[in-house]
């Protein structure tokens, strides 16, 4: 009898082995089904992305048609296009932004760009160029910007006509740039200030001498005003009064002194003389 106990025994943990079995074969079969099934869409969507590529780069709905310029006063579509290498036909999905940004920037008039493209065939262009506001002497004659950066040699095409900062030479600006372009900036202040202080039309500025930290400038007339240092604002308006009073006494300065240290307040002026005493010619 014990025995056949025995083997009941055996026959009751053989079938509770395989009822075991069954429950996890099917205890793991979703898992096993989802695992497959995101398999299979890992690799459509691989598939998908390999072939929409394909079509991208090859359709001719993403071929350059059009490119639209913003901001272009100086530098010109063609020489920018040009610079690019940028033609219709390209695929817009191929194009590199950046590197279409930094061939435009080459151009010397080209201070800031940039390039957008505008799906499906289109790309956008807009450009910040340098503003000219004065000349400087750095062993060729060059262009300064609103920063005081001489950003572009001059060339007869440019048609300028703007003060001459002086003071400031190349080997100065080549030992310590940022020196150099701080006097820029500061004789770019003065010469703004000169413009705004006085009243109607000023006379044009020929010049912008920087000798150490005192400013002295030159009209196109040949007057010289020399401010010294500091307070130029006040010197200005000053300055502008002087001039109010000679032209109504009919009189013209050859020089105008606003840099008195001891007294801040005085104005020296040297009066032209005639034309008749510089001729050397007397009246009849």
């Amino acid at each position: 009898m014990a025995f056949g106990r025995s083997k009941n025994r055996r026959r009751q943990d053989s079938a509770q082995r395989n009822e075991a079995v069954k429950s996890a074969v099917r205890s793991k079969g979703p898992g096993v089904v989802k695992v497959l099934a995101l398999t299979l869409t890992t690799g459509l969507l691989v598939w998908g992305g390999v072939e929409t590529r394909k079509w991208a780069l090859s359709s001719p709905r993403f071929e350059l048609a059009a490119v639209s310029f913003a901001g272009l006063e100086r530098a010109s579509r063609v020489e920018l296009l040009r610079l690019a290498a940028l033609t219709k036909g390209q695929n817009l999905w191929t194009l590199d932004t950046g590197a279409l940004e930094r061939a435009m920037r080459q151009h010397p008039w080209v201070k800031k760009v940039e390039v957008t493209r505008r799906f499906p065939n289109r790309v956008s262009v807009q450009v910040s160029e340098h503003v000219p506001e004065a000349l400087a002497v750095l062993g060729e004659l060059y262009v300064l910007d609103e920063e005081g950066e001489p950003f572009k040699r001059v060339t007869p095409g440019d048609g300028l006509d703007l003060p001459l900062v002086t003071g400031v030479d190349r080997d100065g600006y080549v030992a310590d740039p940022d020196v150099a372009r701080q006097r820029f900036q500061a004789a770019l202040e003065v010469a703004r200030a000169y413009t705004s202080a006085s009243p109607g039309k000023p006379e044009r500025l020929s010049e912008v001498r920087m000798e150490g930290r005192e400013v002295t400038l030159v009209a196109a007339s040949g007057q010289e005003v020399r401010l010294g240092e500091g307070d130029s604002e006040v010197k200005l308006q000053r300055l502008a009064r002087v001039r109010r009073e000679l032209s109504a006494r009919g009189l013209a300065a050859e020089i105008i002194h606003l840099d008195n240290r001891a007294r801040p307040g005085w104005v020296a002026v040297k009066i032209s003389s005639p034309a008749s005493e510089r001729s050397g010619s007397t009246k009849p």
